[in-house]
């Protein structure tokens, strides 16, 4: 018997004694992390490395939408100065030329003019007959009326006053240019979520670059390995074809995954206005955050992220706007001005006694409009209301966006803290197993599932990952902050007390 266990024992023996002439080899890591650099290059050139800061500065100096949001933001300014000019006085310099030939005095018979004249009056004196004969003579044949020619230079002012009305669209525009900053920060969050969400994306594309390396690795050791054991004796061909198909199968999942970390370079680029194909280079920074959310307080800032305030100022601009309308209803003033100088040549205009000024002061008393003002402003009554309505739902879409991002982000916690120990614990069963298998005590199976599972495992952290990384810009952004400020910095969002920590190293 003894002899029988001295022989069964020579195996083990002869392994350890290669292993030990070998000298060391290299073991799978344990560590439930894949190394990645410290900076990033998605997409290879000559050109420096940004930060988280730097690419999301990036992105609102060079976004094209959050461009043509900045110019939405001119145009109302164009707008306010037009809702100005109801409560201003125009004010124009006219200079007219006119020439013409007008006739009607010598065709009026009430100065002697056209084919009645003056008939003598009976019994009166003589000579006023003939005073009455020579006054027609001073009225010219219409024929005989030259044509004339007049110079005029005026300062013309008008000035409708209705202080209603102005109030109305002044508050009007003014209101439109607060609900465009809110529309414009609604964008300028969107715009950093969607680069945050791209340099992540940049880091979990290299992180399964790192996997697949890692998991090459870990196929090239069991290779090795079982060749060392077929030369001993101790397993077979179809084993070492085994782990050299295995390792030929995971070769080609590195060239995807490389061209993934492209991929998702080119995306942050087009994020931050450059071409998609430009050199690009950044840091491998993405810290988890944890802590316990206030549901009632996210549900509350919810209600008045910009979305929502975009929603609600165009319901106060409808109310100025229906003011504006019916001021067209009440009585106004108007106040209408001009002075000027007239003349008969351009050299004689200016001359004393050719200066010419007219003043008026109007009260308007408007009666009816043929129903024009009652249909605008019944219009726009219905306006308010159906908005208030889509106010109400827009509100209870935030909520609703923000209760699951809530319960996705808390879910997606709780999957990182389970794989974060199912990769420890991968890493410790492959090492395991492959000391067994150098030892004579474990099979190739045993280690070819295990450096599987160690795989399976690494791919769902990243993802996990890249998940609460994600979810927790979102839930920023639907909270209506900047994706970049930190949880604890919304005001009252993290509950107080012990905050759980991360489970990483």
């Amino acid at each position: 018997m003894r002899v029988r266990y001295i022989l069964l024992a020579i195996p083990s023996l002869a392994w350890a004694l290669v292993l030990l002439l070998a000298g060391p080899r290299a073991c799978p890591a344990q560590d439930e992390t894949v190394s990645v650099p410290a900076v990033i290059t998605a997409r290879s050139g000559a050109g420096g490395t940004l930060d988280l800061d730097g690419a999301v500065a990036e992105a609102l100096r060079a976004n094209d939408l959050l461009r043509a949001e900045r110019i939405k933001r001119q145009e109302l300014s164009g707008k306010m100065n037009q809702a100005l000019s109801t409560g201003l006085p125009t004010v124009d310099l006219v200079g007219d030329w006119s020439r013409g030939r007008d006739p009607s005095f010598a065709l009026d018979s009430t100065f002697a003019g056209g084919e009645d004249t003056f008939a003598p009056i009976p019994g009166a004196d003589p000579w006023f007959n003939d005073f009455l004969a020579g006054f027609g003579s001073f009225i010219p044949a219409p024929q005989d009326i030259p044509a004339q020619t007049f110079w005029r230079a005026n300062l013309n002012l008008n000035w409708e006053i209705n202080p209603s009305k102005v109030l109305g669209a002044v508050g009007a525009a003014r209101l439109g240019i607060d609900r465009q900053e809110a529309a414009l920060l609604a964008v300028e969050n969107k715009t950093v979520q969607d680069a945050v969400t791209a340099y992540y994306g940049i880091i979990r594309a290299a992180q399964k670059v790192a996997a697949v390396e890692a998991r090459l690795r870990d196929q090239r050791e069991l290779l090795d390995t079982v060749r060392l054991r077929q030369e001993l004796g101790l397993a077979t061909a179809l084993d070492t074809l085994q782990a050299a198909v295995g390792l030929a199968n995971t070769t080609p999942q590195l060239t995807v995954a490389r061209a993934g970390l492209r991929n998702a370079g080119s995306r942050l680029n087009m994020l931050m206005g450059r071409g998609p194909s430009e050199p690009l280079s950044i840091v491998n920074e993405a810290a988890v955050e944890w802590g316990e959310l206030d549901e009632d307080v996210a549900l509350e800032l919810a209600a008045r992220r910009p979305e929502v305030q975009v929603a609600a100022k165009f319901i106060d601009i409808l109310g100025r706007n229906r003011q504006a309308q019916q001021a067209d209803q009440r009585p106004y003033l108007t106040v209408n001005g001009s002075y000027g100088y007239v003349g008969r040549t351009v050299d004689n205009l200016f001359d004393e006694g050719h200066d010419s000024w007219r003043a008026s002061v109007a009260l308007n008393i408007p009666v009816f409009d043929g129903l024009l003002t009652k249909g605008l402003v019944t219009q726009t009554e219905a306006r308010i209301r159906r908005s208030r309505a889509e106010l109400r739902a827009r509100q209870n879409d935030a909520q609703l966006e923000t209760l699951e991002l809530l319960a996705d982000l808390k879910a997606a916690r709780g999957v990182l803290a389970a794989v974060q120990l199912n990769v420890r614990r991968s890493g410790d069963v492959l090492q395991e197993s492959m000391l067994r298998l150098k030892l004579g005590k474990a099979g190739y199976l045993d280690v070819l599932v295990a450096e599987a599972n160690l795989a399976e495992a690494r791919a769902a952290l990243i993802d996990a990952r890249y998940d609460v990384l994600t979810r927790t810009a979102a839930l920023k952004r639907a909270l209506g902050f900047s994706p970049l400020l930190p949880l604890a910095g919304i005001p009252g969002l993290v509950a107080e007390g012990p905050t759980p920590q991360s489970e990483e190293p």
